[in-house]
């Protein structure tokens, strides 16, 4: 008699990544994956841009709910994110 063992979705994608290297992995094509990475250095750049607009509205005196206007949040959601940054 056989027994199945099964592994959760989780399981084996934690297993996979355990063993995955992104600079060696086997990669189809890497162009594709160079746009990610694009991609992705475009989103933290626009991030720091935020960051670094806040900081400066913040020490120019915008109010916080002046802040969370420009960012299109709450005040409350604006200064909770950048209080400990300004």
């Amino acid at each position: 008699m056989t027994t199945k063992h099964t592994i959760s979705d989780a399981d084996a994608l934690a297993r996979f990544e355990e063993g995955i290297d992104p600079d060696t992995a086997t990669v189809r094509d890497r162009s594709a994956t160079a746009d990610i990475r694009a991609a992705v250095q475009m989103r933290d750049n626009g991030q720091q841009m935020v960051d670094d607009a806040v900081t400066q509205a913040r020490h120019s005196g915008l109010t916080w709910v002046e802040v969370a206007a420009a960012l299109g949040v709450s005040p409350q959601a604006a200064r909770k994110k950048y209080l400990n940054r300004v």
